[in-house]
Formats: C-alpha cells, sequence, structure tokens
C-alpha cells in the first residue's frame, strides 16, 4: 500500500479545530516548512512518531526525528525545514515522510500557517 497524502490544515485568526483521523500501517506523506502534526496518543502505551530525514550533512547521514508521545498524551511535532525532511525525489519531491509505531487508539491532524 502507499502512504497516505494527509492535506494541511490551515491555521487562521479565528482559529482552528482540526480534524483528527486514524493513521494508517504505511505511513503519511505531508507538507514540508511551517507544518507541524498533532498527534494524539489514546492507548495505553507510548508510541513513537518519526519523520524520515534523508538529508546529509558533510556526507553523514542526519538522524531520524523519533518523538515519544506517552500514553493519553496530545503532542505537536514539527516544523520540518524542506531541506532536511523533504524527499529527494520521485512523486513525494519535497514532501516529508511520518511513520507511527502503533495505530490503534492513535490520531492526527497536519496544520499550518
Amino acid at each position: 500500500m502507499a502512504r497516505t497524502d494527509v492535506a494541511t490544515q490551515k491555521i487562521v485568526g479565528t482559529g482552528l479545530a482540526p480534524n483528527m483521523t486514524q493513521p494508517t500501517v504505511d505511513g503519511d506523506v505531508i507538507d514540508s516548512g511551517s507544518v507541524a502534526v498533532m498527534v494524539t496518543n489514546g492507548s495505553g502505551a507510548s508510541i513513537n512518531v518519526t519523520a524520515q530525514t534523508p538529508a546529509k550533512s558533510a556526507g553523514l547521514d542526519v538522524a531520524e526525528n523519533i518523538v515519544a508521545v506517552a500514553a493519553g498524551a496530545t503532542q505537536l511535532i514539527g516544523p520540518f525545514p524542506k531541506g532536511t525532511y523533504g524527499q529527494p525525489s520521485g512523486a513525494d519531491e519535497g514532501r516529508v515522510y511520518i511513520d507511527y509505531s502503533a495505530q490503534a487508539s492513535v490520531t492526527r491532524a497536519v496544520v499550518g500557517f
């Protein structure tokens, strides 16, 4: 299966009540830049959310950004600068891959300005 293309929900002056949906096992592809992934972990255990980093620095791989989201917690993760997180080529060029260690009882939304 393919990654889910998650649209960025724009934050406006009157606020935003984000539409939270469950991630899939294949992960997400999201916009890069001034966006964040809002993750709510409704499960009974901590999960990891991984933002892949295809970039290199001085010829060395940049470590993936792995963020633990505690059980019962909501966390904002981001931003995702294109030069660090953007895919270097292909249909998803410039976009960001996000993976979740669990999907059950987990919801997410991508928000930005």
